[in-house]
């Protein structure tokens, strides 16, 4: 084990090989951890907190939202701790190796809300643990990704290993989508067995055969994976062999005045930060409200919301090495661009779905889970190109700032879409586990097929104007090259 450690120390070489097959997949496996996490919370993290804890959907949105500007808040921060870090490891990878296990323990938290009797304590207790959990996301999750841009310095090779993280990603997405309902569903058909053992009620309590024992299983199972996938990723997935530039910036409120003269300064870079943004945006309000659209609109159970929730993913897994394809060969806005549009049109045929039409939800989600690979792929994959470009602009390497940066308003767009979708609850008159008004069914459909599309339109909007093309890429990359000669 101490060997594969050291393999991963950084090599300031000028010659950049080829990354192996086995150093794609076990970097990949590094983000089933953040699939798990962020697909779980992504969709059963409000219906949990509204349905299962029984806080108020406006004070679970609150308390969602605060835990999310909270992470985006400290993005910029680790940013500069990376940049800044010294280690026999490199500078982005130790944090994969001290960090996974809080990481796992601060996911658990989320899923063992207590049983408080004022909506105030709930509220306090749900707010705590989500800022927690996403204060040890940040420290894993920044390092890792920003590993993108310093374990090779190639377009293509960037591409693949995007790839390769998402396919592990979407594969862990569908485990995180599917596994919650499941678990539940079989919970809830063994109550009477589970209550009268003295096995689970040893482990459960008073919440042996009830959803919430469901939820905890889940959050225990997940957490044991999440910590695995993360060390697999750091002994056997990970190298840092691009040469990086000491920083001058000397503490983190600097570090993040620098961020927003980047922003100003780099268009490039602001585009490619807003394609994200939107993306996630958009694909937030899906996740967030589709449990509440099968269930209180389409009147679907727990074990077909599994399988609708399980097609779109594994449509996504099964044709993402397409979109690697088609990237390499149209260029990766271009490609954006034409998916968003089409999926926009996929996401508009949600309205049109009748109750209870299950086979109908199924095709849509079949044709969802194609597009929807593109819109997490994508984006990611042009961050690393603007690394080069920023490097030509000022001289110095900033994987942390530009990352953190990135990661920034990935979050704060997330924060945002769950606080818009659980106002609206409230607004319309959601009631939890309960036969909802035709203004909360109509508010829960227009939440989930027409402001995806509306978000989604101004990324294309975005993406034609990008300027930082394949050929515009090797162009810095050529610039870089001469200048270090």
């Amino acid at each position: 084990m101490h060997n594969n450690v050291d393999a991963g120390i950084i090599d300031t070489s000028s010659n950049h090989e080829a990354l192996r097959f086995r150093e794609k997949l076990c970097y990949g496996i590094g983000d089933v951890a953040n699939g798990l996490a962020l697909s779980s919370a992504g969709f059963w993290l409000l219906i949990y907190l509204t349905d299962v804890a029984g806080l108020g959907a406006g004070l679970a949105g609150l308390a969602l939202m605060i835990g999310r500007c909270w992470d985006a808040v400290t993005d910029p921060v680790m940013g500069w701790v990376t940049d800044h870090t010294r280690s026999r490891w490199g500078k982005r990878r130790p944090y994969l190796l001290f960090g996974a296990p809080i990481y796992a323990l601060g996911f658990l938290s989320i899923w063992i809300v207590p049983e408080y009797q004022s909506q105030f304590g709930l509220f306090c207790y749900a707010a705590m643990a989500f800022v927690m959990f996403n204060t040890f996301f940040t420290v894993v999750f920044l390092p890792y990704t920003s590993l993108t841009a310093v374990m090779t310095p190639d377009y293509n090779e960037r591409t693949s290993l995007t790839g390769f993280r998402m396919i592990a990603s979407q594969s862990s997405f569908l485990i995180g989508a599917v596994v919650p309902p499941a678990i539940v569903t079989w919970v809830i058909a063994n109550q009477a067995t589970i209550q009268q053992s003295e096995f689970w009620i040893s482990i459960f309590g008073v919440w042996a055969g009830t959803p919430r024992q469901a939820y905890c299983m889940m959050g225990v199972l997940f957490a044991c994976i999440m910590l695995t996938s993360i060390w697999i990723a750091f002994f056997w997935g990970t190298k840092e062999c691009v040469e990086e530039e000491e920083h001058e910036v000397s503490n983190p409120l600097l570090y993040i005045l620098e961020l927003f003269r980047t922003l100003k300064n780099n268009a490039p870079y602001r585009t490619a930060v807003l394609i994200i943004l939107l993306t996630n945006v958009a694909a937030t309000l899906i996740a967030v409200n589709l449990p509440f659209y099968l269930q209180y609109v389409l009147g679907l159970s727990k074990n077909y919301q599994a399988y609708v929730v399980g097609t779109l993913f594994l449509s996504a897994v099964v044709t993402l090495p397409l979109w690697i394809m088609l990237t390499k060969r149209f260029g990766k806005t271009p490609t954006y661009a034409g998916a968003m549009l089409l999926f926009s049109v996929v996401m508009l045929s949600m309205f049109l779905v009748p109750t209870g039409g299950f086979q109908q939800i199924m095709m849509v989600a079949a044709c969802a889970g194609f597009f929807y690979a593109a819109a997490l792929m994508i984006p990611w994959a042009i961050i690393p190109d603007v690394v080069e470009y920023d490097q030509l602009q000022t001289g110095k390497r900033r994987e942390g700032l530009l990352y953190g940066g990135t990661t920034f308003c990935y979050k704060m767009a997330s924060g945002v879409a769950l606080f818009i979708s659980s106002q609206v609850l409230e607004l319309i008159g959601y009631v939890p586990n309960a036969t909802q008004s035709e203004e909360a069914v109509l508010g829960i459909r227009l939440l989930i097929s027409l402001a995806p599309p509306v978000v989604l339109c101004m990324g294309i909007v975005l993406a034609m104007r990008y300027t930082l093309t394949r050929e515009k890429h090797s162009e810095v990359r050529a610039k870089l090259e001469a200048a270090k000669k």
